[in-house]
């Protein structure tokens, strides 16, 4: 390797600090990594009046430096492809970044450190390679090649100069591209999670309105509920008893008449009387909480449900139950117990059905139940989005969500309907 100190005439020396400052002008204004490397890489190869050089990063590979940018030959389309990662081997081009420290040859071909050249590169004869360095730490390099005439002290320095203003340049892009990059990640993840809450917003609007307008259903029902219980305690019960209070009466007078025989009568009518009036009491408090659910339990009562249907609505009504179905909490046998209930009434007010079939399993921690007719059937989607009332079918799908389980009515004109209800089975 040859050294060469020739010194700068002062107006070469103005020439190269009027350089210099063009650059840092001219890379101030640049924020692409790319833009800055081929700047400064252009402004290398005019300051030392060299033919072709390039610029190398480290980082991407540990063994190795990536070919950030090259200038003064234009290689084969594949050649910068496959070649773009040159090896930190002890030799005249990785030296300036192994040793950090600069290196330049008056001629590398017959350089003791020289390296193989891959086919398709010019030849290489006079070369000068500085590191890029941040705080002192080598980070790549720059390398220039085939000056007409050897590198000098003069030239070392001066490429050093600049290597530490591009090192700090190309730093800040780099920090640039990565905020810009951030920046970027944040908006779109910005813009993903306000799309979701606007989807969220709507679907959270729509069951506020959905639970508003079952709300008011449910008041309104209950009110008809209290309604239909007055009139069962006014038209029945009271007057069962008024008619007991009759004919008690009318025995009690007929006793002081002397009449004991018709008196007798009196009182055995006053007793039926009073044990339609039990029924009648029964029957009331059943529809308000079926006791049966707590003496003999949900399948008792579903059997039980299913006779007193077929008995009163004379659709023949069919039930099967697999599993254990004691495993079910009480609030989820009441849940269970009014699904069916609804269900079947559905079939008796709307299906014109011939059969219905009730289906209990239960199975793998849930509770499936299904209940099937061959009615006339409706469009569900019509039904279920239209708003007029079908508080029936909303509470039952309601009941199951409470519970943390599912819904689904399948249905269509003319071909029958199925409510698939599941729920779990664990006790609470």
């Amino acid at each position: 390797m040859t050294d060469v100190t020739t010194n700068f005439t002062d107006s070469e020396s103005r020439h190269q600090l009027e350089a210099l400052h063009h650059l840092a002008v001219e890379l101030s204004g640049l924020r692409n990594v790319d833009s800055v490397l081929d700047v400064a890489l252009r402004h290398c190869l005019d300051l030392t009046d060299s033919q072709f050089g390039f610029i190398g990063l480290g980082g991407v590979h540990p063994e190795a430096m990536e070919i950030a940018a090259i200038h003064g030959f234009h290689p084969a389309p594949d050649f910068f492809h496959r070649h773009r990662l040159i090896p930190l081997r002890p030799n005249v081009f990785a030296n300036a970044v192994l040793e950090n420290r600069p290196v330049r040859s008056s001629d590398a071909r017959r350089d003791p450190k020289r390296v193989g050249q891959p086919p398709g590169h010019p030849e290489v004869t006079t070369f000068l390679g500085v590191p890029l360095r941040l705080n002192d730490e080598p980070i790549g390099m720059i390398g220039v090649a085939n000056r007409p005439e050897a590198y000098t002290d003069d030239h070392e320095r001066l490429l050093l100069t600049y290597a530490g203003q591009v090192a700090i340049i190309i730093d800040n892009a780099q920090l640039y591209e990565r905020l810009e990059r951030a920046n970027e990640d944040l908006e779109r993840t910005i813009s993903e999670r306000t799309a979701q809450l606007r989807v969220t917003g709507a679907e959270l609007a729509h069951k506020a309105s959905e639970l508003g307008r079952v709300l008011t259903e449910t008041v309104d029902a209950q009110e008809q509920e209290r309604q239909r219980i007055a009139r069962d305690l006014h038209d029945g019960i009271n007057q069962l008893l008024i008619g007991a209070i009759l004919e008690l009466t009318s025995g009690r007078r007929r006793v002081e008449r002397g009449a004991v025989d018709e008196s007798l009568h009196a009182f055995e009518a006053a007793q039926d009387i009073l044990r339609r009036v039990e029924a009648e009491i029964r029957r009331v408090v059943h529809d308000l909480h079926p006791q049966v659910l707590e003496g003999l339990g949900l399948a008792a009562a579903t059997r039980r449900l299913a006779d007193e249907f077929a008995g009163q609505s004379g659709i023949d009504c069919t039930v099967t139950i697999t599993g254990d179905l004691s495993v079910l909490s009480p609030r989820a046998e009441v849940c269970a117990y009014r699904i069916l209930q609804e269900s079947i009434h559905n079939v008796a007010s709307h299906a014109a059905a011939s059969t219905v079939a009730l289906r209990l399993e239960a199975a793998d921690g849930s509770l499936t139940m299904e209940i099937r007719d061959d009615g006339r059937g409706f469009d569900t989607s019509a039904v279920l989005t239209s708003g007029n009332g079908h508080l029936g079918m909303r509470s039952m799908r309601q009941r199951a969500e409470m519970l943390h389980g599912t819904l689904d009515i399948e249905s269509s004109p003319g071909g029958g309907t199925t409510v698939l209800a599941t729920l779990p089975v664990e006790r609470t």
